[in-house]
């Protein structure tokens, strides 16, 4: 039996074909960037988070596609695409231009998902409606991904997130309603989170209704708040065996049939510092290693569900 559910699996048994994700970069901010919560974004956030493939912010959504196909669809023999609003906050547009960028992503014949990154306070049913109205009408998969980061308030406080569980709790429950996919976004290795704070967002994004989750070491960004503070000494970065102790506890943890994008971030040339300097494979060698040494899957300690404390009494 498998580790854990993986990405790559759950794309094969629900088109039968390889489907790649591609990144598409719309010209979009954040409300914590553009001076409505505030100025200065998350402290690990870069001034362009574009996707390093294509570097396309500003070009039209087909193009970007179309570019995408003829570069990744040879090299990984796929040809159904997945669209992925990546870079910033995708819903945080005029909703005349967000549902604009959806109709021509999911119109592409070549696409048969999207996927659309956003934060938990820029969750709106006007917005999830275009969704829904773009699912009906081209057949698309719809994907949310929804920064959550830290169940920890005060860590939510320190990243610069300046939103709390609440709003991610409240986004969550009205994706769900419209039953598309959602994936949750954590860091394992914030240096302010000890193991009971990433323990609770596993149960946290267990009892959600969440089927998708991206497992994210923290990425020390040149030029970000983070890069100055680890500059200067300010912070003390977790070494990359305590951040696969907390991956294999939140994959033990996580409800199991909740499918698993990513358990270890990837370091692009801006990085000043990922994974202590160790390659992104051999980390998730190491991760699947003690999970095989300790015997465990994902989902082994999943018995905090459905009234744990009274099921002794339904067996007497």
């Amino acid at each position: 039996m498998a580790l854990y559910r993986t990405y790559s699996d759950y794309l094969k048994e629900k088109y039968n074909e390889k489907v790649y994700k591609i990144p598409i970069a719309l010209p979009v901010t954040c409300p914590n960037r553009d001076g409505t919560l505030d100025s200065d974004g998350c402290i690990f956030c870069g001034s362009i988070r574009a996707d390093y493939e294509t570097k396309a912010v500003g070009m039209e959504i087909t193009r970007q596609i179309d570019r995408s196909i003829s570069h990744v669809g040879p090299k990984y023999k796929a040809k159904k695409f997945i669209a992925y609003f990546l870079n910033f906050t995708n819903t945080y547009m005029p909703l005349s231009r967000f549902e604009y960028c959806v109709k021509e992503a999911c119109g592409h014949p070549d696409i048969v998902g999207l996927a659309v990154s956003t934060r938990p306070d820029c969750i709106h049913e006007s917005y999830l409606e275009v969704l829904r109205e773009a699912q009906g009408k081209y057949g698309t998969n719809i994907t949310v991904e929804l920064g959550l980061q830290s169940v920890n308030p005060h860590t939510l406080l320190k990243i610069g997130r300046c939103h709390t569980v609440a709003e991610f709790i409240d986004a969550a429950l009205q994706i769900g309603r419209y039953h598309f996919d959602l994936c949750a976004h954590i860091i394992a290795d914030l240096p302010w989170d000890d193991r009971i704070d990433v323990e609770e967002v596993a149960k946290l994004v267990s009892v959600l209704p969440v089927t998708e989750i991206k497992i994210h070491s923290l990425y020390i960004i040149k030029g970000t708040k983070l890069a100055k503070m680890y500059e200067k000494g300010d912070i003390k970065l977790l070494p990359p065996e305590e951040y696969a102790e907390r991956v294999v506890l939140i994959l033990s943890m996580l409800r199991p049939d909740i499918v698993v994008q990513r358990i270890v971030g990837r370091a692009s040339a801006n990085t000043l510092s990922v994974n202590g300097g160790r390659p992104w494979w051999e980390v998730k060698e190491y991760i699947e290693k003690l999970m095989r040494n300790r015997h465990i899957q994902q989902g082994s300690a999943c018995n905090y569900l459905h009234g744990a404390a009274v099921r002794r009494f339904l067996h007497e």
